[in-house]
């Protein structure tokens, strides 16, 4: 073979995505793997690429597998080329500089460490395709010299699709090798693929790219029997003709030395469901706010792991939980695993809890109420953490958007809506409430009084933050004002309201506060809530959701490790509402609980009412099974 007349060198490439979704799925993919890398095994001839993330290497070790032996053994023969990767697969984007730079290192050191023969990675597979120009210099600094990038993102830079592109950023440059995962489930016969790939040809330049197969279709094309050869003997066999324009190369044998490639910017760009984002990952993320906050939560905890010093062995575990927080799937932002949504958010938030726990060092930390932009949108954020429990609270409608509890590492307020949170304060009318109660509770608080408010800080110390706002009633504008003070305490917290009516008519209306927490049931009939109402403890449910007179109520999930008590200073109302996955193909589709408090007012003009709920969080003793 005259590898001087080749055309087309192409690389076939596979990636083990192994991550949280096999697990929530139970797919069997170690009998996947089992079969891709004995076909791989049998063909030494026949060069690939492999791209392995932290996931595959942490189970691989944890189930003692013999899949990074076999890997092993065909690295040494050269068979086998391993792309370099950030151990846990983030988008270079959205994490610090210096976790994708701790994370390319790390994902080296095991390679180097399960692959004895094997070589520095030069070349980087990202993830989705993901790429932000503004990273060449971290990845130069990593070692990288080339990223695979999808071919689309050649063709809209107006450059040679098929051909590496040398690009700058910061003074440092960094190769785009072209990759495509268009044939990632192919079906064609091999002649008919190498008379495909006459059209990736041209006659004035060499052409180069790297074909992405899935697991499945690479275990497939590997398949042989005694009587025939596999797809891919077969390819092999054409590409290795004399005639053949298309030479089988590992990644690492595309860029020449002392070869001039195209010079070019690529805009930041995704591959998404198949369909180039042509915009930054970031910007994506924005348009989902249960998603912004997860990136917000990172970059806090982040700042909070980095200054854990002197106890080595505590801070490389902070850092380690955060990447697991930090992995690309766990966002969805593909809608492939919709009905996974809720479940991949937890994992995310345990992740990021557990790291944060970890600079909790005893018997340093203090309880504390701090001011923080915590979520990235200008406004100032009140946190209020101690041991056990986080509470952050808006601006915006002086709102609880993110309640952490470390007892079982959960955020209780990661709802997938923008219009839930805890302590939402609503002004209606009679025929609202109404509506309410029928069930139609957001036509019924479209028109809001006071929760689209931004509230003014009156004070602030180490256990009580007191905010206000101002606004108006019904058409005729009748001016009001809501004071809030919350009290924070270790097991969770108070929050007092006073109601004035600046009018000089009378204020007839019912206030409501709205609660809502995220918990999750498999059908309504599991959720079984306890009420203490008109002098009698009561279960409640979504069904028999009304009570009157009441002094307290109790939520928690049947399996759940939190039970949360909400007491009122007098007797109140109380409507119990289911909150829905917003995706149709959620797994579990109630994701959490609105309970709706509320207290009928007549307020004369230029006088007050004072309303006190109390909220606290326990752990929940486990139930005893029924026999």
């Amino acid at each position: 073979m005259n590898i001087n007349n080749k055309k087309l060198e192409i690389c076939f490439a596979i990636h083990i995505d192994y991550n949280y979704t096999d697990i929530l799925s139970g797919n069997d993919y170690e009998e996947i793997y089992k079969h891709l890398f004995a076909n791989l095994y049998a063909t030494p001839n026949i060069p690939f690429s492999l791209v392995l993330n932290g996931c595959f290497f942490d189970w691989a070790q944890q189930e003692k597998s013999p899949f990074l032996d076999v890997i092993s053994e065909m690295v040494a023969r050269k068979q086998i080329e391993i792309l370099g990767n950030a151990y846990y697969e983030p988008f270079i984007s959205t994490i610090p500089s210096s976790d994708l730079t701790s994370q390319i290192e790390y994902m080296t050191d095991a390679i180097r460490k399960h692959f004895k023969k094997h070589k520095r990675p030069r070349g980087l597979y990202l993830p989705y395709f993901a790429w932000n120009p503004s990273s060449i210099h971290i990845l130069k600094k990593s070692g990288i010299e080339y990223c695979l990038l999808d071919t689309r993102y050649f063709d809209k830079a107006g450059l040679e699709s098929l051909s590496p592109v040398c690009m700058e950023d910061s003074g440092k440059t960094i190769f785009g090798v072209p990759a495509t995962c268009e044939f990632e489930n192919m079906d064609a016969s091999p002649r008919a693929f190498y008379d495909i790939l006459r059209t990736y040809t041209s006659k004035n330049t060499e052409n180069t790219v790297v074909f992405f197969l899935s697991p499945e279709t690479a275990t497939q094309l590997l398949e042989k029997t005694e009587e025939n050869m596999s797809w891919m003997e077969e390819f092999f066999e054409l590409s290795n003709s004399e005639e053949s324009f298309v030479s089988v190369h590992n990644s690492s044998n595309f860029l020449k030395p002392q070869t001039i490639y195209q010079k070019g910017f690529l805009d930041s760009n995704g591959v998404f469901a198949n369909q180039t984002i042509n915009s930054s990952v970031k910007q994506l993320l924005v348009r989902k706010k249960h998603i912004y906050g997860m990136y917000a939560k990172m970059n806090y905890v982040h700042t909070i792991v980095k200054q854990i010093r002197g106890d080595k062995s505590r801070r490389k575990t902070a850092f380690l939980d955060l990447w697991h927080a930090e992995q690309g799937v766990l966002f969805n932002l593909d809608s492939k695993y919709e009905k996974y949504n809720r479940k991949l958010r937890q994992i995310c938030y345990r992740n990021l809890l557990l790291a944060e726990n970890q600079s909790r060092i005893p018997g340093d930390f203090v309880n504390s109420l701090s001011t923080l932009d915590f979520d990235l949108d200008g406004l100032t954020e009140y946190i209020s953490q101690t041991n056990n429990i986080n509470m952050y609270v808006h601006s915006l409608g002086a709102k609880v958007f993110e309640l952490d509890v470390f007892n079982d590492y959960r955020n209780y307020a990661d709802i997938a809506s923008d219009d839930t949170g805890l302590f939402i304060d609503h002004l209606i009318t009679a025929d609202k409430l109404e509506a309410i109660k029928e069930g139609d509770f957001s036509s019924a608080t479209s028109q809001a009084v006071f929760s689209n408010n931004l509230y003014q800080n009156l004070k602030i110390n180490k256990f009580d933050l007191i905010m206000k706002t101002d606004s108006s009633f019904r058409t005729y504008n009748q001016a009001l004002s809501l004071k809030k003070h919350y009290s924070f305490t270790p097991k969770g917290c108070s929050v007092q309201y006073i109601v004035k009516n600046a009018s000089d008519f009378n204020l007839s209306a019912y206030f409501m506060v709205e609660i809502d927490i995220a918990l999750a049931f498999e059908n309504k009939n599991e959720a079984n809530f306890v009420v203490f109402s008109n002098e009698k403890k009561l279960e409640a449910s979504f069904d028999n959701n009304q009570f009157e007179a009441l002094s307290w109520a109790q939520f928690s999930e049947p399996r759940g490790k939190s039970l949360f008590t909400i007491e009122s200073n007098e007797p109140t109302n109380l409507i119990i509402l289911p909150i829905y996955e917003q995706s149709p193909d959620a797994e579990n589709p109630i994701v959490g609980v609105r309970s709706l408090f509320y207290w009928k007012i007549d307020i004369e003009p230029k006088r007050d009412s004072e309303k006190m709920l109390f909220f606290n969080i326990e752990p929940q003793k486990p139930k005893k099974r029924r026999k």
